[in-house]
């Protein structure tokens, strides 16, 4: 089976949610492994870049796109974990069925915030042993894991 047909697969469940048309996954770490991460997931045919530009600042953003089936898109967005920019995360993660770590950058700020909005955080490392943001295959094996 296809990334496509894995990721079609498995977020059908999460479209019940606050957004019908849209589901949202946030990555959050260090701006350079986010970074990564999203140039390894546009490696993969079934994500496409965002129209908007990555913001000048370490803020919360659309980093790839990838349509599902029945018009549901998913969105991977991306976290830096800058504590100066905190005040913005609860924003990025009030719509995620997930929020996947990383690193363990700012991660005592993180689970408070987590906590404070009810998102459930994941474990890249949990989710794919050996995880590597560079490599697509295992950014998939991510992005898979977390929707599951």
């Amino acid at each position: 089976m296809s990334v496509t047909q894995r990721l079609r697969a498995a977020g059908p469940r999460y479209a019940a949610t606050a957004h019908k048309d849209r589901i949202e996954l946030v990555v959050c770490g260090t701006s350079p492994r986010i970074s990564a991460l999203a140039r390894a997931s546009l490696r993969l045919a079934t994500f496409r870049p965002p129209a908007e530009p990555t913001p000048l600042v370490p803020a919360p953003h659309t980093l790839t796109l990838a349509s599902l089936d029945d018009g549901v898109e998913l969105r991977l967005i991306g976290l830096p974990l800058v504590p100066a920019y905190a005040p913005l995360w609860p924003l990025a993660m009030a719509n995620a069925v997930a929020v996947v770590r990383l690193d363990d950058a700012a991660a005592e700020l993180l689970d408070e915030t987590a906590a404070l909005v009810g998102a459930k955080v994941l474990s890249a490392e949990t989710l794919v042993p050996g995880f590597a943001e560079d490599d697509e295959g295992m950014v998939a094996e991510l992005v898979i894991g977390a929707l599951a």
